[in-house]
């Protein structure tokens, strides 16, 4: 079954250009998942300091997946039919000890230092429209993570390499300490951002179960949401050592993401879950630091997938 990649136009003022990437998401290969890959920029800000900052994304450059959409085929082109993956971080983000916000992805003080796309073996343009099909793809980005709100010191290295395997986006993500960190407070790495709620129409409901797996593909914990609507906060459920979750409803959506430790890079103990029933998604998080400290040279490596399908009701 094709996929297919949809290059935009850089915003003005911009050197690159944000993508989607259109992978099968029902088997009679009518309906895709969209995902874009946004090019995201936003300039230092100096008057923010370590303590402070929350949720403010400044001092960040790279790409990310900033939201995915369930999209129904129709010839050549696609019709939104509903968004599956909200705006919210779904790749990699740390916060060290005594730190006002997180760093990395959504949290800003992230800066791509090398990019490439290549599809079939071609290497492609990110500054110039593009749309076609494709059997291979590969992205590659590596970046740049400083310490909170800090600029002039760089603390990871953070290679993430994006291909795909039928209806699977793949994510081999290399974490590597350049410099000592301070006590973590927290790290998840990756995260699911799961659609509760219809955005377009807040009374349907996208997804309303939703279940944590061990390594061993052991179900570890079942959470029902039910009785949350749009803008209620059910607020955090621990999940235990979970290492894949997938949320879904009677939509006919499943929304799947997880993760496989390579090398035994990340010890077992730093390992955990949870699920915050958000105001209007249900979101997995996947902890991978275990309140740690990691020294200089510390590499954690793992490959992650995400992935959605749809069944028409």
């Amino acid at each position: 079954m094709k996929s297919y990649l949809e290059i935009l136009s850089p915003e003005r003022g911009r050197d690159l250009a944000s993508f989607y990437i259109y992978l099968p998401a029902s088997k009679d290969g009518a309906y895709y998942t969209r995902y874009r890959f946004m090019y995201e920029v936003n300039p230092k800000k100096p008057e923010l300091t370590y303590e402070n900052g929350c949720n403010d994304a400044a001092n960040r450059r790279f790409y990310r997946i900033r939201t995915a959409d369930l999209v129904r085929r129709e010839g050549e082109t696609f019709k939104t039919v509903y968004r599956v993956l909200s705006g919210g971080e779904i790749g990699f983000a740390i916060k060290e000890e005594g730190a006002g916000d997180f760093v990395g992805g959504f949290h800003g003080d992230e800066l791509l230092s090398s990019v490439s796309l290549t599809v079939d073996g071609r290497e492609m343009s990110l500054d110039k429209p593009y749309f076609g099909a494709f059997e291979t793809f590969s992205f590659f980005e590596e970046s740049y993570i400083c310490r909170c709100n800090t600029p002039d010191e760089n603390i990871i290295r953070h290679v993430q390499t994006y291909t795909r395997e039928g209806d699977r986006l793949l994510l081999d993500q290399n974490i590597e300490w350049i410099a000592d960190a301070r006590k973590l407070h927290s790290g998840f790495a990756p995260m699911l951002t799961a659609q509760r709620v219809n955005p377009d129409k807040t009374d349907e409901i996208l997804s309303d179960t939703v279940a944590f797996y061990s390594a061993k593909d052991e179900l570890l914990a079942t959470f029902d949401t039910t009785a949350f609507g749009n803008g209620q906060d059910g607020g955090y459920h621990q999940a235990g050592k979970a290492t894949r979750a997938r949320a879904w409803g009677k939509s006919g959506l499943s929304m799947e993401a997880g993760y496989v430790v390579r090398d035994g890079s990340i010890p077992d103990e730093q390992i955990s879950a949870k699920l915050w029933i958000r105001g209007s998604d249900n979101k997995a998080y996947f902890e991978i630091t275990g309140g740690t400290a990691p020294k200089k040279g510390t590499a954690w490596r793992s490959d992650v997938f995400y992935r959605v399908t749809y069944q028409p009701k």
